[in-house]
């Protein structure tokens, strides 16, 4: 492993030297213009593979989706413009590089695979516990979003008003949502599309009820002020029913995520630090041993679901 570290060094030493120098000898400076036409370069060269079918695949699911578009979010604040599928494209390069320099780190492929999988758990995990939390917020702030429509609707405001007056006066992703909704309504869009993407963007119980009456006091000018509010009274009751369910099952949820993460963690990080380990789980027994150790977690949590159907 020595041997492989000591390579690797001299190799990403002699490549920066024959940047720097431009294999002539003599050291090239690297200036504003020529950073930016490498910077734009490797935008065309993302650009490329994000049209690719892998990209396009994992584009697909719904939490990488997410996650690209925080990236190219962040991104477009740095001033780089880049799409969906170059900010996937961007965040596969950034694994290949971390899990490649991994495994010339500790001298193994099992050490880069490790590497990689690690990676894309925990961003997996990110943004699923960050879409919890946007959920989370969503459902608190939805009986302040009844009432507030109730409120509006109720004094004579048209949908449009109403919906921007909500977008004004409320707070969290509930308003920004309502707020996108009111840019859509005055550009043209059409109201049952605009509160069709409405539900989708909140999805959240509750919104297929909230789109409906939005429709209906739309086609019909009615408030539905009393609708509005007993939507709130039920939306209050069903944050409380969700607390007190989280509390029951509190230990249930502890012991799946434990039965979930502990393996693979324990896995990745053996496969990273141990090179014995890695030796052995390319072996058939050690192959084999990885393939029922997934076998009775996947059967420990099918225990788990059906445990917990039974309570609910």
């Amino acid at each position: 492993m020595e041997v492989i570290c000591a390579l690797g060094a001299g190799v990403l030493t002699g490549a920066a030297l024959l940047a720097l120098t431009g294999g002539s000898g003599q050291l090239r400076v690297f200036t504003a213009g020529r950073t930016v036409r490498a910077v734009l370069a490797a935008t065309r060269w993302l650009e490329r593979v994000g049209r690719t079918r892998l990209v396009g695949v994992l584009i697909g699911r719904r939490d990488v989706r997410t996650l690209a578009r925080e990236v190219a979010r962040g991104a477009s604040e740095r001033g780089l413009e880049l799409g969906e599928g170059a900010a996937v494209a961007a965040l596969l390069v950034a694994a290949l590089v971390a899990s490649g320099a991994a495994g010339l780190l500790m001298g193994s492929p099992v050490a880069a695979a490790a590497a990689a999988a690690a990676l894309a758990g925990a961003a997996l995990l990110r943004e699923r516990s960050r879409q919890g939390r946007l959920r989370g917020e969503v459902l608190a702030s939805m009986p302040g979003v009844y009432r507030t429509l109730s409120v509006a609707l109720g004094s004579g405001q048209t949908l449009s008003q109403a919906v921007s007056y909500v977008g004004a006066h409320e707070r969290g992703p509930a308003a920004e949502a309502f707020g996108r909704m009111s840019l859509r309504l005055r550009c043209g869009m059409g109201t049952e599309e605009a509160v069709g993407l409405l539900a989708r963007e909140l999805d959240v119980p509750g919104t297929e009820l909230l789109a409906a009456a939005l429709v209906i006091s739309h086609r019909t000018g009615s408030p539905l002020r009393d609708l509005l509010m007993r939507s709130a009274t039920l939306a209050e009751r069903q944050g409380e029913f969700e607390r007190l369910l989280g509390v029951k099952t509190a230990q249930v949820r502890l012991s799946v995520k434990i039965v979930c993460l502990l393996p693979a963690v324990m896995l990745c990080l053996l496969a990273l630090i141990s090179p014995d380990f890695q030796v052995g789980l390319l072996t058939p027994v050690g192959l084999g041993c990885v393939g029922v150790a997934a076998v009775l977690d996947g059967l420990a949590l099918a225990l788990i679901r059906r445990m917990v159907r039974e309570v609910l």
